[in-house]
C-alpha cells in the first residue's frame, strides 16, 4: 500500500552551496506505509513523514599511527588538508587515509586484511606482517573477499593468519578510493612536485594520478587524462567505479569539469569537458544562476549524472539574497555530450524565525549520493541537526524520504559511499573515534530494476 502526503518541510543542507531567501513549495512525499523493520515516525507540524531506516554500525577505528586506526586529526596544520574516503566491495571496506599515508582493508568486523602504506610517513605495521622490501611490485597479501554482499561472517583462507601483509609504496596524499567487481583499487594519489605539469590552456595544475593495484595489492600503474601513463589530472573530485569494471575519474578545473571513462584495461573510453558557462538551464528565464552540485556516474550505461540547482538574482547588493528556484538532475551521454533525461528534484522548503520575530520561509537542496538502480540519492539535514536520505525514482517520478540516525558529534568529518544495489555507508568521526556503519536501502528500493525509461 502507498500513500502520498503533501506538506513541507523544515530543512537545511549539510553542506549548504548558497544560502538563499526562501520559496515555499508543496511537496509530494510517495513513501511505503508497511516496510518490515523500518518505522514511520511521527512528525512535527509543517514536517512530511520519513520512513527510520535501521543503522548498523559495523566497527570503530581510533585515532593514531597503527593499522586498525586513522590519523585524521594528526595533519600539520600548515599543509592541506588531507583526505579521507571510504569504498565498499561485497562486505569487505577500503579506507584510505592521507594524512597517515595508508590504505587498508577491512573486514565489516574491522579486523585489517592488508595495507599499503608509506613507510617514511607510517609507523612500522603492528598487526600485519611487514613486507621487508619497499618495491611496489611485492603483494600485498590475500586480498579475499566475503563469499556473498550478505555474510559477514569471516572469509576462509589465511585473511586472519599467517599472510595477512602491508606493503610499503611512496604514498604522498591518498584520496578518493574506488574498487571494482574484480577487486582492482583505484586511488587519487599526488605527483611530487618535479613531476607536476601546468596546462597551458587553463593555467591548471596538473598533479592528481590515479593507481591501480590489483587483488593481491600489486601496483598495476596509473591512470591519467589519456589512459595508462597519461597526463596527469587536476584536482580530483571524485573516483568511481561504473557498469562492471569501468573507473571514472571527475575533476575540477576553475572554468568547469573533466569527465574521464577509462575501461577496465585502462584505456580511454570517453572524455568531456563540461563549462561552467555551458550548464543546462531549465528555461530561458532572465536573471537565472546555475550552480553545480555535483557529477557522479549513472548506475546504468556510460552516461553520467549532473546535479544543478538554479537561482534567481534578487534585487538587492546583498549576494545571499539570491532566491532558490528549482533543482534538476540531468543524464548526459559521454559519447556526443547530449543530454538524454532530466529530472526535477523536489526543493525542500521551510520556515525560520527572522531578528524582528517574523517567519521567513526558505528553500534548498539536499546533495547528490549518487544513483543504484532507477533511484538517485540525496543527503540533508534539517535545521534540528537530524540527517535524512531522500530517493527519487527516476521512471515514477516519486520522492521518498527516510530518517538516518546521525549525532551531531559524529560530523567532525564525514564520508560516505554508496554501493550499486543501494547500500549507503558512512565513516562517521567524533572526538574520540570513527564509526564505520551503513544502512541497508537495499532492501527498500528495487535496485535491479534494469535501465531508466
Amino acid at each position: 500500500m502507498t500513500c502520498a502526503i503533501d506538506g513541507g518541510y523544515n530543512l537545511a543542507m549539510r553542506r549548504p552551496l548558497a544560502r538563499s531567501r526562501a520559496l515555499e513549495l508543496a511537496l509530494l512525499v510517495s513513501i511505503s506505509c508497511a516496510v518490515p523493520s523500518f518505522v514511520l515516525e511521527a512528525c512535527a507540524p509543517g514536517e512530511g513523514p520519513s520512513i527510520a531506516v535501521k543503522r548498523e554500525q559495523l566497527f570503530t577505528l581510533g585515532y593514531g599511527p597503527a593499522e586498525d586506526q586513522l590519523d585524521l586529526f594528526q595533519g600539520n596544520d600548515s599543509e592541506a588538508p588531507q583526505k579521507t574516503a571510504i569504498a565498499m566491495m561485497e562486505g569487505i571496506f577500503y579506507i584510505s587515509d592521507g594524512a597517515g599515508a595508508k590504505l587498508v582493508r577491512f573486514t565489516s568486523w574491522g579486523d585489517p586484511l592488508s595495507m599499503l602504506y608509506n613507510p617514511e610517513i607510517d609507523s612500522a605495521p603492528i598487526l600485519l606482517k611487514p613486507v621487508a622490501t619497499p618495491s611496489i611490485s611485492n603483494s600485498a597479501g590475500s586480498m579475499q573477499a566475503f563469499p556473498s554482499g550478505n555474510d559477514r561472517s569471516h572469509p576462509r583462507g589465511d585473511a586472519f593468519g599467517i599472510g595477512r601483509e602491508a606493503v610499503p609504496y611512496p604514498f604522498r596524499s591518498l584520496g578518493a578510493v574506488a574498487v571494482d567487481s574484480n577487486q582492482t583499487v583505484y586511488v587519487e594519489d599526488r605527483l611530487p612536485p618535479e613531476r607536476r605539469v601546468q596546462d597551458r590552456d587553463s593555467g591548471a595544475l596538473l598533479d592528481h594520478v590515479v593507481l591501480r593495484f590489483d587483488k593481491n595489492g600489486q601496483f598495476m600503474d596509473f591512470l591519467g587524462q589519456e589512459g595508462i601513463g597519461g597526463t596527469p589530472f587536476p584536482y580530483i573530485l571524485g573516483v568511481y567505479t561504473a557498469g562492471f569494471e569501468d573507473c571514472v575519474v571527475v575533476s575540477a578545473l576553475q572554468t568547469g569539469w573533466l569527465v574521464h571513462w577509462f575501461d577496465d584495461n585502462g584505456v580511454l573510453v570517453n572524455s568531456i569537458k563540461l563549462m561552467r558557462r555551458d550548464l543546462p538551464m531549465p528555461d530561458k528565464g532572465p536573471g537565472l544562476i546555475a550552480n553545480f552540485d555535483k557529477i557522479v556516474p549513472d548506475s546504468s550505461g556510460r552516461n553520467i549524472l549532473l546535479k544543478v540547482d538554479y537561482y534567481k538574482a534578487q534585487d538587492s547588493a546583498d549576494a545571499s539574497a539570491a532566491e532558490l528556484t528549482s533543482s534538476w538532475t540531468y543524464r548526459l551521454d559521454l559519447k556526443d555530450g547530449k543530454y538524454l533525461d532530466r529530472w526535477r528534484i523536489p526543493v525542500l522548503a521551510g520556515s525560520v524565525k527572522g531578528p524582528d520575530g517574523r517567519s521567513l520561509k526558505y528553500s534548498r537542496t539536499p546533495e547528490l549520493l549518487g544513483a543504484a538502480g532507477r533511484s538517485l540519492f540525496f543527503l540533508y539535514a534539517d535545521d534540528d541537526g537530524r540527517s535524512f536520505v531522500s530517493t527519487f525514482d527516476r521512471n515514477s517520478q516519486a520522492s521518498s524520504r527516510y530518517r538516518i540516525d546521525i549525532a551531531p558529534d559524529e560530523l567532525y568529518y564525514d564520508s560516505y559511499f554508496l554501493s550499486k544495489d543501494g547500500v549507503l555507508c558512512a565513516l562517521l568521526a567524533s572526538k574520540s573515534e570513527a564509526k564505520i556503519v551503513w544502512w541497508r536501502f537495499d532492501k527498500l528500493i528495487d535496485s535491479n530494476s534494469g535501465i531508466v525509461k
